[in-house]
């Protein structure tokens, strides 16, 4: 690629732009050119990944990725699904799911190579072809190229008879390995748990036909692949649906070439054949626990198996032919799954009854219905008898329904229920509120309201292992889509994800006026009962829903979050022993750390919690327990709590967050025999359902701002006699729960003048208090205006495709190629020639002059560019961000990256106005390599070169950060005087090798006090990454890769991947009390230029998130009464995290969306104790206003800066709090 010469003025300008945009035009024409078929070449794991992730970015539209699980070696079973339909749309009813698994045997690789074409012929033909289009628009189609992705890496090309790589790593058949009609009993999970999942796939997705590519032979195999007698060969062993089975085997047979003639002609068996080019598969040869029968059988799936070449392994220069062979073959058998009858099963009130029964007279074979009630039967031209059943409805049969050729017949049920169950209340005749409660609804005006015995009770009581647990709130959450959002908080020690419900209207959406609340269950592991009753509660609240106006009324007004296992793996160890206690033999129920115990005793699922807990504005909060039939008030504030180990999490709850907490005990028995259940249920579920009800009796209101009337989010609402405090959300709204009776109620937000209201407290009456605030010194109106534009931006960008939009908007620089450091050096100055008004760069590094010289051994200069709305001058709010790259000169693609990261935000500022704002209120510094002499050794092409991993004097350049090391290398002291002079909010850094993100510590000590804020932000990274936060790095070499091949998340704290002491970040997060992290861009790390595109594609979302985020957090201002700002200042986060103030008095710190606690202290004056709410939208701004303390602190806290390096906290300090 041409090098370009940014060194122009007035039209030459205008004329370098274009040049950039035929540069472009030349990069995506060869990577357009790149990503074509060839046909030639099979694709290994990482490259079926890439390829994979590829196509998705392409067709975002019709396209998506997912996984099925994991291979034994932690190989994702990748799923690619090409419908009509936004990839938001989890679940379409009404349209029929179809799909394709290949590479089930590792060594039979043809189908592996087939379904990756066959993806990309549906894609780049849609809306082109007709035919296409048209199985695209009406069909959901899921293709699966490699079910055993750990067999395939271990097959060879050319064996054709397959001696390596038929099984999964543990050497299972998992064509043998499947549950099986003649024995049930399949493997264990362990060995195979590639089965394990395609079960799960199979069952949670019923579909409607599928095919089963393999190779050794030519020909269509159809049900049963097993008889009862189990002889070698011989058997017909013959299904309800024979006949629509060898219809589907012969669509497929006659329309491949070779498959047709009936006469494979293979060596191994030359004289064998087929009539019409299909086989019984029992009567072939007889296979125990094969995928077809189990589709079928349990599925509700008609499978057949294709086999599609004589070869196994066929060499890649036949991979075009094996793909002509089998195209239109592919194509017409997908289109069978529009044959038959279909239709919608229905109760009276026209909601869709999942799981009914239909059936066809004369065929021993039922289906049921998906989560809408939506059916598919496939069946041959005909005149049928159907009926379709449901537990508790009268069946009901239509006679002579004809089946043509073609296009499949309609036909919808309406079931009436039967006289024998409980009738269903009437639908409701008006509107249901979505966000208040009105005081005329009876139900809603006393503590004493009751439900009227509920029309739908759960279906089932007994006692749910983690996968049973699983399933069912899958389940859940896709028959009733409208009203639940299923997550998870995070894991146990053993992996095991801690699952939440969410059942609202709107559900995931925080939406003005509705209340939170949360119950959790199974804290202790041998407690079943709250585990199974929450369980039952959220299939009660979902089934409810629409039909029973009062849990109708509940679900329309709150959000209510539901947890019903945090100790799923002390829940599992109980089947073979009884014990409280986690994987890492925890007892988890105290293991929340109180006020003045440290944190390193908390265990993985505390911590999800703390965090789930910390990122809502949860108003009401209970563990629900067995072993005490009663309600404990957990608001603890004696002294025996510091005794413990740690405090419950109602208390943890009351004193971190807005919450007001208890524990409900259901039941005297932790575990009661499962028949039992049901009379728990009975005895509780209105209690639990009484329980939500109080959060709306609860005072309530909105804090605004009395001139703009504009919400006023963060205020403080404290009510005396409480040191409780409750906070206002986004939109200003808050929520305090109160005993009966009259208080004095005071409302606080930096900026504002506090003001107390009087208010009486009714137990029959919601409180609604709006509150106006007044500011105390009115900002400059067109300085508010900017900063409420610039928020509202953020809040823009942050929302769901908001960043995506900005980035593929954004006019493309085109410059990336390779760069010496000549051109590189030449590269940045034409930058700033061109771009002078916010641009500068640096001869010495930083904003002082270097203590060494600022080059490197052999004299190239280190180059650091830093990009600003007004870069000779800086606003106090301006926050800094450094990129960084090239501390290892062998990693190539960082300093490219960066480069035309820069020459993006150049060449858009001005034009783009969300750019323009972003360098306004920025200073962006671009550190394009630290090390120049390692890097003009380093070798293209060689992606595990250590060639230029050190300078020229042979060092480590990350292993060289050492404070007080007076012999540091200079490009190491070029970047320490940058680092300590720089003041900047955040870091990030640009490896290779791998493909995750690394956050401190890499030397092997604790964890970081500030761990929580490192991890996230390592997560903001890897989650705007395509294929990042899977956590499967897919490298073969590189620091820990042959024992860490899943990274949960695509983050890993820095000495769990490669421990070492004196790197740039340890440095930047001791000296500077900066946060960085490590970003590693590939697992190659000198790739070939022309790859460098798409590695720019898959970053530059993640680049600008970074940008984003350095915005975000908490930032202030430190002032005394008059208005004067404190400098110097320092405040304590969370107890742990130290920051100080400016000159001007301002202060910024990055932190995770939740509850905080700010200390802040300065000599003279009174200390300052602040709970603030951090969002992941936009800043949280803060004033502080100090008073004078005449005591100078003879009991106050002592907070002293030993060194640079560690801040020491007085032993006899006390905790004053106003």
């Amino acid at each position: 690629m041409a090098k370009i010469c940014f060194a122009m003025t007035g039209i030459h300008v205008l004329t370098g732009i274009i040049a950039f945009l035929l540069v472009l035009n030349r990069v995506y024409g060869t990577f357009e050119a790149d990503n074509e078929e060839s046909y030639s070449q099979y694709y290994n794991y990482t490259a079926l990944t890439r390829r994979l992730w590829r196509l998705v970015e392409q067709f975002p539209h019709i396209c998506s990725l997912s996984s099925a699980g994991r291979s034994v070696e932690s190989r994702e079973l990748w799923v690619l699904r090409v419908t009509a339909q936004p990839v938001t749309s989890f679940n379409i009813p009404g349209r029929p799911r179809v799909k394709y698994v290949g590479n089930m045997h590792g060594d039979e690789t043809v189908s592996r190579q087939v379904l990756v074409y066959l993806a990309e012929y549906l894609l780049t033909r849609y809306g082109a072809e007709p035919r296409v289009t048209e199985l695209v628009d009406s069909t959901d189609i899921y293709i699966m190229p490699s079910m055993n992705p750990d067999g395939f890496e271990r097959a060879a090309e050319e064996d054709c008879g397959g001696s390596a790589g038929r099984g999964n790593a543990k050497y299972i058949d998992l064509n043998r390995s499947f549950p099986d009609q003649f024995d049930p009993s399949g493997v264990p999970a362990s060995d195979a748990p590639e089965v394990t999942a395609v079960i799960k796939w199979i069952l949670q997705k019923k579909f409607v036909l599928s095919g089963n590519l393999h190779g050794g032979s030519v020909v269509a195999s159809y049900p049963f692949d097993d008889s009862k007698s189990h002889v070698w060969s011989g058997i017909y062993s013959k299904s309800p649906d024979d006949a629509l089975f060898q219809y589907l085997a012969r669509t497929y047979a006659e329309n491949h070439p070779i498959m047709r003639k009936g006469k494979p002609q293979c060596p191994d068996d030359p004289n064998v054949e087929f009539k019409d080019g299909i086989t019984n598969g029992a009567k072939w040869y007889d296979v125990q626990g094969g995928m077809q029968d189990f589709n079928y059988l349990k599925g509700n799936c008609f499978e057949v198996t294709f086999e599609l070449s004589c070869c196994k392994y066929p060499l890649a220069s036949e991979l075009h032919t094996e793909w002509n062979n089998n195209r239109e073959a592919l194509l017409a058998y997908m289109e069978k799954v529009h044959i038959g009858v279909k239709g919608f099963v229905m109760d009276n009130s026209g909601m869709g009854l999942p799981d009914a029964n239909i059936s066809v007279a004369g065929i021993d074979h039922n289906i049921t219905t998906w989560i809408f009630g939506d059916y598919f039967r496939l069946l041959l031209p005909g005149t049928y008898n159907i009926t379709a059943s449901f537990p508790g409805s009268i069946p009901k049969t239509v006679n002579n329904i004809i089946v043509t050729e073609g296009k499949a017949t309609s036909l919808n049920f309406t079931l009436k229920r039967s006289s024998e169950d409980v009738p269903m209340s009437e639908p409701l005749t008006s509107p249901v509120p979505t966000t208040e409660y009105t005081l005329t609804d009876k139900s809603f005006d006393s503590k004493e309201a009751s439900s009227p015995e509920p029309s739908i009770q759960p279906q089932e009581f007994r006692y749910h292992s983690y996968l049973d647990m699983e399933l069912f709130l899958q389940k859940i959450n896709e028959a009733h889509f409208t009203i639940t959002h299923l997550y998870s908080v995070g894991q146990s020690v053993q992996g095991r994800e801690l699952y939440v419900m969410e059942i609202s209207t709107n559900a995931g959406i925080d939406e003005p006026g509705k209340p939170e609340i949360m119950l959790v269950g199974n804290l202790n592991g041998p407690d079943a009962v709250g585990r199974e009753m929450l369980l039952n509660l959220v299939e009660y609240l979902c089934s409810n829903y629409g039909s029973d106006a009062y849990v109708t009324r509940l679900v329309n007004t709150t959000r209510v979050h539901i947890m019903p296992s945090m100790n799923p793996d002390g829940y599992e160890m109980t089947i073979k022993d009884v014990t409280y206690k986690n994987g890492h033999i925890t007892d988890l129920s105290n293991n929340f750390p109180d006020q003045y115990s440290e944190k390193d005793f908390v265990q993985p699922e505390t911590a999800a919690v703390m965090d789930w807990i910390k990122a809502h504005s949860f108003v009401l909060s209970s563990s629900v327990t067995g072993g005490y039939p009663f309600i404990i008030e957990c608001i603890k504030i004696n002294l025996s709590c510091q005794l413990l180990a740690g405090i419950d999490m109602q208390t943890w709850a009351y004193w971190n967050t807005d919450s007001l907490g208890f524990s409900i005990g259901l039941s005297c028995d932790l575990s009661p025999r499962a028949e039992d259940m049901l009379t728990y249920w009975k005895e509780n579920h209105r209690v639990l359902l009484q329980f939500i009800q109080q959060v709306h009796f609860s005072l309530r209101g909105r804090v605004t701002d009395v001139l703009s009337g504009q919400a006023v989010s963060n205020a403080t609402i404290v009510a005396d006699g409480s040191r409780h405090q409750v906070h206002t959300s986004s939109s200003g709204h808050y929520w305090r729960l109160l005993a009966p009776g009259t208080y004095e109620l005071q409302a606080s937000a930096p900026g504002y003048t506090a003001v107390s209201v009087s208010v009486t407290v009714s137990e029959t009456r919601v409180e609604q208090v709006d509150i106006g605030l007044t500011r105390e010194h009115p900002p400059q109106p067109e300085a508010q205006l900017e900063e409420e534009e610039f928020q509202r931006m953020l809040e823009d960008l942050s929302s769901a495709h908001g960043l995506e939009q900005l980035v593929q908007s954004l006019l493309p620089a085109g410059t990336l190629q390779y760069r010496t450091y000549s051109e590189r050096s030449e590269f940045l100055q034409a930058l700033t020639l061109n771009f002078p008004h916010i641009t500068r760069i640096y001869k010495y590094i930083g904003l002082k002059t270097c203590t060494a010289p600022c080059h490197s051994w052999e004299f190239r200069t280190i180059w650091a560019l830093e990009i600003s709305g007004s870069p000779e001058s800086s606003r106090p709010t301006e926050p800094k961000m450094r990129y960084v790259t090239g501390v290892h000169g062998n990693a190539a693609v960082g300093p490219e990256l960066l480069l035309e990261f820069a020459s993006v935000l150049c060449i858009n500022y001005g034009g783009n106005p969300t750019i323009t704002k972003l360098i306004d209120r920025s200073r962006i510094v671009i550190v394009p390599c630290v090390n120049p002499d390692g890097r003009e050794v380093a070798q293209e092409g060689k992606c595990f070169s250590t060639a230029g991993f050190t300078n020229t004097h042979g060092m480590d350049l990350d292993a060289d950060f050492l404070y007080g090391n007076l012999s540091v290398q200079p490009e190491t002291r070029a970047m320490m005087d940058l680092i300590e002079g720089g003041g900047f909010s955040l870091s990030v850094n640009l490896e290779g090798g791998s493909l995750l993100v690394t956050y401190p510590y890499d030397k092997t000590t604790q964890p970081a006090q500030n761990e929580e804020t490192l991890k996230y932000l390592a997560s903001v990274y890897a989650n705007n990454h395509p294929a990042m936060h899977y956590g499967f790095p897919g490298c073969r070499y590189g620091p820990g890769m042959r024992e860490r091949s899943i990274v949960p998340g695509g983050i890993l704290r820095g000495a769990e991947f490669s421990s070492h002491p004196g790197s740039m970040k340890d440095f930047c997060m001791d000296v500077a009390l900066c946060p960085e992290i490590t970003v590693y861009t590939g697992c190659c790390l000198y790739p070939p230029a022309q790859q460098l595109f798409s590695l720019w594609e898959e970053h530059r979302m993640a680049l600008f998130a970074m940008l984003l985020e350095m915005h975000k957090g908490v930032s202030g201002v430190v002032r005394n009464r008059k208005g004067q700002p404190v400098s110097n200042a320092l405040i304590s986060v969370n107890g742990s995290v130290f920051v100080h103030t400016d000159t001007w008095g301002h202060f910024h710190t990055l932190l995770p969306p939740g509850t905080h606690q700010l200390l802040v202290h300065a000599q003279g004056f009174q200390q300052q104790l602040r709970q603030v709410m951090s969002s992941h939208q936009r800043a949280s701004p803060l004033v502080i206003e100090f008073t004078e303390n005449s005591s100078h602190f003879s009991q106050g806290v002592v907070l002293a800066a030993a060194s640079k390096k560690q801040l020491n906290l007085s032993a006899n300090s006390q905790l004053i709090i106003i």
